[in-house]
């Protein structure tokens, strides 16, 4: 008798394309401390469960940020024409390698085609029973092999063979890594590369990004200095422009205008400067880097902060902890350099560094949601005394938020 499945978290990687921009989305899940599927759990029900009911709770609209989003498929789900339980607009979906009863399942995927459903075909390791399937899908995925230049050759035959079908690389953990797939003939890649960042120091940092810096070093002050954030900001057009044009459209229903940097400050308040401050600087710190990333940094911030939500003082430290734990990677500056400039205090040092306090436990978790690291997730889900259905929320609602917040 199989156990009961039940979906604990949803995240999501990025697909990015050749200009590193944003082509789809990939859910990630896994139900087991071995971050893959339960020995003593049927494949098949397990996979299906994590995926209808991932999709049904959350819902595509809010999960997909209006990219393609890659979702798994087991052999039942297949079979059982689950798909046309949603839409097949902008959805992929992948079969799995451990998919069996190959005949029947590509009958299914001819007729799901007919209803304009999409495939993708997941770790493809060039086995001859794949030869009739790989013929309906339209991308082709692999992982970099441990020794990388039979990964480049992999890409360059199944180009060959197959040079109508999109090749997907997934586990791409550098840029040298990335710039040779790329150059082999890779159409979208998957993996860390664009947030590990290259330690260099503050020589490297530009004048507008020193400007973002110290827009974010006001914001850290409680109260907020209105006046130094206003003269910070008068200096600067292209941050009045950006100022003038939030505020006149959250006052546009109430049929105000308004026409001065510190009426714009004083009328969008404490809250909602700060968040304008942080998007803001993100983007101008982040120049020339995959907006994944900046993505990330809003994720862990609004995760952060909704899981310590109860305590105003915490949350506020946890949403600046998320932001500033991908700021190393943004401008290419280490840690010290982040810590002087911005004049953190140790209780967030600490946190960021070590994970100490209840701040750094949160960071932890948002890590090992990121990651799937279902042990750690545990752990961090009994020191926190959290629900998991609390938390799986959170992290929806943080998905949402960094979306919105980059549209």
């Amino acid at each position: 008798m199989t156990k009961e499945v039940r979906v604990k978290f949803v995240a999501r990687q990025a697909i990015l394309d050749r200009d590193e921009n944003i082509f789809a989305y990939e859910l990630l899940y896994r139900n087991s401390n071995d971050n893959f599927f339960p020995a003593n759990v049927n494949d098949d029900v397990a996979t299906a469960n994590l995926f209808f009911d991932s999709l049904l709770f959350y819902g595509i609209e809010n999960l997909a940020d209006n990219k393609k989003l890659f979702i798994n498929l087991s052999t039942s789900s297949i079979l059982s024409n689950l798909p046309k339980l949603i839409k097949p607009d902008n959805v992929v979906l992948e079969i799995i390698e451990r998919t069996n009863k190959l005949d029947e399942v590509l009958q299914s995927v001819e007729n799901l085609m007919k209803n304009e459903y999409v495939f993708a075909l997941d770790d493809y390791d060039g086995d001859p029973k794949w030869d009739r399937l790989i013929q309906k899908v339209k991308y082709i995925k692999i992982e970099v092999d441990k020794k990388l230049y039979h990964t480049l050759k992999r890409i360059s035959s199944l180009k060959a063979k197959f040079p109508d079908k999109y090749i997907i690389v997934e586990r791409i953990e550098d840029y040298d890594s990335f710039e040779l797939i790329r150059n082999a003939g890779a159409d979208f890649f998957q993996g860390y590369y664009f947030t590990k960042p290259k330690i260099l120091n503050f020589k490297n940092v530009n004048p507008s990004q020193l400007t973002a810096l110290d827009l974010l070093k006001i914001t850290l002050k409680t109260p907020l200095d209105f006046d130094a954030l206003t003269k910070k900001i008068s200096k600067d057009p292209s941050l009045v422009a950006r100022l003038l044009r939030i505020a006149n459209l959250r006052c546009k229903s109430s049929n105000k205008k308004i026409n001065s940097i510190s009426q714009s400050v004083a009328y969008l308040g404490e809250d909602t400067i700060k968040q304008f401050i942080t998007v803001l600087s993100l983007g101008d710190l982040g120049e020339n880097k995959p907006s994944e990333l900046i993505k990330v940094g809003l994720i862990r911030a609004r995760f952060i902060e909704l899981l310590l939500q109860s305590d105003k003082r915490l949350s506020d430290k946890g949403y600046l902890l998320g932001v500033v734990s991908i700021f190393h990677a943004l401008i290419n500056v280490d840690l010290a350099f982040v810590f002087e400039t911005l004049a953190l205090s140790t209780e967030l040092q600490d946190a960021l560094m070590d994970h100490k306090g209840k701040l750094g436990e949160c960071f932890a978790l948002c890590l090992r949601v990121e990651n799937n690291d279902f042990i750690g997730i545990k752990d961090s889900q009994e020191k926190l005394n959290l629900d998991e259905t609390f938390i799986m929320n959170c992290y929806s609602q943080a998905l949402a938020f960094a979306d919105s917040s980059l549209t």
